[in-house]
């Protein structure tokens, strides 16, 4: 998907794809987790902190704010469920071990290729 930009009174007008906007999107809460990290190594009070760096502290609570709600919600407990197809092939030997965040799964040979997606999905979360 593009969208397209007008810049008033210049006559410049230029599209960006919703990729391109979710890439400056990535690259700034990754700027600002640094700089929040930063800012609390410091030892300084986050306003000195702000007034030395030349940031407008209600950005810098504003991120911050954000950056946590975002730690948050990965941390939190999420279910999902799996049903798992039984198969009669007498080849169900584990394929594939995955361990991630403390979870792990095996996935067998003749795994139901749905439930490996929604495993993998899963286990991307934690």
């Amino acid at each position: 998907m593009r969208v397209a930009y007008t810049i008033r009174g210049t006559g410049v007008f230029f599209i960006m794809s919703t990729e391109l906007q979710q890439l400056n999107g990535q690259n700034k809460v990754a700027l600002w987790a640094e700089r929040i990290s930063e800012c609390r190594n410091s030892g300084l009070s986050v306003k000195t902190w702000c007034k030395e760096k030349g940031v407008c502290e209600q950005t810098y609570y504003k991120w911050q704010k954000k950056i946590f709600a975002m730690a948050q919600a990965q941390q939190e407990l999420q279910f999902a469920e799996v049903t798992p197809v039984m198969t009669t092939s007498s080849n169900c030997q584990i394929a594939v071990s995955i361990r991630a965040g403390g979870i792990a799964a095996n996935i067998h040979n003749g795994a139901d290729p749905t439930t490996v997606e929604s495993v993998l999905r899963i286990l991307k979360l934690c």
